[in-house]
């Protein structure tokens, strides 16, 4: 689909006129223009509902159901959970970098197939298109502004390399003599923390923070993987009209694993001043015409995920799989809820330079930890057949707990669904162990059932199996299961002592460096472990989990057990690879 023509056309209907495919064409690209512009202005772009991505292993993500508004104001509806292969998307050959975006996209599938004649033969052609959906990969690079941003904000990259990008966020109009906020917003690719020290000091006259010193931000950050955002908070005292935001040569330094670089583009950007900035905000967004508001914004594709990936050779293993900022989320009302945040940028009262909430993670529930969720439920129904004997086995396909990959815990009972006495409802039971044990309501669950759970730590998946110990009269079975993450502060059933994991469990080393793996347990209740690597040609490791790279180059693997228990083995995996040089040139190196 084209971007959107103005204005728009329709086909004209009177007696006895000869239709032709074009009217009809023209009919179904009207209907189509209309729908997708009222979309564009009243929901912008980008995914709208649902659409989590998920790691199931090094080479396979779950996308879950979801609604989304691309750039053409196309709606982009995930029916059902898609699982993919990393190696089977399309872009992915293309991947240059450890980190990547994945994209959601739309397509039409084509059916009802028949022949239509020609002049000498018939040729085949399709009745239908469906709507449907693919996905692509491309590398990381800055996502779509939200429509309208490039009318309100000065929005500017800083630096960006594979770790991490800096940008910095100003309304595009200031009060005189009112509080105004200056961002930066820290994006990390990273999947481990990564430790900068950040010095930003630009040039605004006028401007002075709430506690009267200079415009001024450092700080040392131990950032997460996904987005921070800082904010320094001060006055403008000026009778101008306009301002002049300037970066000078030293006003941004960046000392990342001990490399010091500086600011990768030059800023210099007049701002328009008044006494208050809101209505002039609105005024320059409702005076854009709809080309105007939408000439950068004709994607195609909605980003929906950011991945991490780890590299070694010519192999490439899905890292993990990280949510992108909220800004990349399509909202209702669009232009309003552009109008909203700009509020943000003018507080009456707030510290200066303080970190504000991250914007790419949702508040914590009960059931999330770390950014991590703990615990998930969910039914499955076996279909029984009828009168299956005492012996016979029901399984499960795989199920995705949902938790990531990892060791979990499940346990699950047979739900017994019953009418309850003298009023219009059903009453639910849900029976775990010995189903027998119990007097039924229903008199169908007589007979007990052996249980049994198999549980793919690699895949994030598992199986349940129930073994029948007399005839069962039903017709089906209504499995409610229920899954945890052991940890510190997991569900029940993780004792202390029991082996979670090694720290790091990826680290970064050069060739022939050494790094020191450490157990970690729950409730840090330690136990001796044994470490071992899976060949000899994968390094060394002490007794004590000091691990010596070996000089190749390559990705290798690295086990801890609790002495004598083989069952309780965790890994770790460790990328050996020469670091590069930075540059001394204009990449920024000082």
């Amino acid at each position: 689909m084209a971007g959107q023509q103005y204005p728009f056309s329709k086909s004209r209907y009177f007696p006895r006129k000869r239709m032709r495919s074009a009217d009809f064409i023209q009919d179904q690209e009207y209907i189509e223009g209309k729908l997708a512009f009222f979309s564009r202005l009243g929901f912008g772009k980008g995914a709208a509902l649902g659409l989590e991505v998920q790691r199931i292993d090094g080479d396979s993500l779950l996308v879950s159901p979801g609604l989304a508004v691309d750039g053409c104001g196309r709606w982009l509806i995930v029916d059902e959970p898609a699982i993919c292969r990393l190696r089977t998307i399309p872009g992915f050959d293309t991947l240059r970098g450890e980190t990547a975006l994945l994209w959601l996209t739309y397509c039409e599938e084509l059916t009802d197939a028949m022949f239509v004649p020609e002049e000498r033969d018939e040729v085949q052609e399709y009745a239908s298109a469906r709507e449907r959906f693919s996905f692509c990969l491309t590398d990381m690079r800055q996502l779509p502004q939200p429509v309208g941003d490039h009318v309100l904000f000065s929005d500017v990259i800083l630096f960006e390399d594979g770790d991490l990008r800096i940008r910095q966020v100003i309304p595009k109009v200031l009060p005189a003599g009112g509080m105004v906020q200056l961002r930066l917003v820290v994006e990390s690719f990273c999947l481990e923390p990564l430790e900068v020290h950040l010095c930003y000091a630009p040039r605004l006259p006028g401007f002075l923070l709430k506690d009267g010193q200079p415009l001024l931000l450092e700080r040392t950050l131990r950032l997460s993987q996904g987005e921070t955002t800082l904010a320094l908070t001060g006055r403008l005292s000026t009778t101008a009209q306009a301002v002049l935001l300037s970066l000078p040569e030293h006003g941004f330094l960046l000392e990342k694993r001990g490399i010091r670089l500086r600011t990768q583009c030059e800023v210099q950007e007049e701002l328009a001043v008044t006494q208050d900035p809101l209505p002039a905000l609105r005024d320059r967004l409702l005076s854009q015409g709809p080309q105007e508001l939408w000439a950068d914004g004709l994607e195609e594709g909605v980003p929906i995920a950011g991945l991490c990936l780890l590299r070694y050779g010519d192999q490439v293993l899905l890292s993990d799989a990280f949510p992108l900022s909220k800004g990349c989320r399509a909202e209702l009302p669009c232009l309003e809820a552009r109008l909203r945040h700009c509020q943000g940028f003018f507080p009456k009262d707030q510290a200066s330079a303080q970190p504000l909430p991250k914007t790419s993670e949702p508040p914590a529930s009960p059931a999330v930890s770390n950014g991590r969720r703990l615990m998930s439920t969910g039914v499955v129904t076996l279909n029984t057949g009828l009168h299956l004997q005492e012996g016979n086995i029901l399984c499960s396909d795989e199920i995705v707990h949902e938790l990531g990959p990892g060791t979990v815990f499940v346990e699950f009972g047979v739900e017994n669904i019953y009418p309850a006495p003298g009023v219009d409802r059903n009453y639910t039971d849900l029976l775990l162990g010995d189903a027998s044990l119990f007097a039924q309501a229903s008199g169908t669950y007589d007979c007990g059932f052996d249980q049994g759970v198999r549980v793919h730590p690699e895949k994030g998946t598992f199986e349940l199996a129930v073994r029948l110990k007399g005839e069962l009269h039903q017709s089906a079975l209504r499995l409610r299961w229920f899954a945890w993450r052991p940890g510190e502060d997991a569900g029940p059933g993780v004792r202390s002592g029991t082996l979670l994991r090694l720290e790091p469990d990826v680290a970064h080393i050069a060739p022939g460096g050494m790094i020191d793996f450490v157990p970690v347990f729950a409730q840090g209740a330690g136990m001796p472990c044994d470490f071992v690597v899976l060949d000899k040609h994968s390094g060394t490791i002490t007794p004590n989990g000091i691990y010596t790279a070996p000089k190749k180059e390559g990705l290798y693997q690295i086990c801890a057990q609790i002495r004598d228990m083989p069952e309780t083995r965790v890994s770790a995996f460790a990328i050996v690879r020469t670091p590069a040089e930075e540059p001394a040139d204009a990449a920024g190196t000082l």
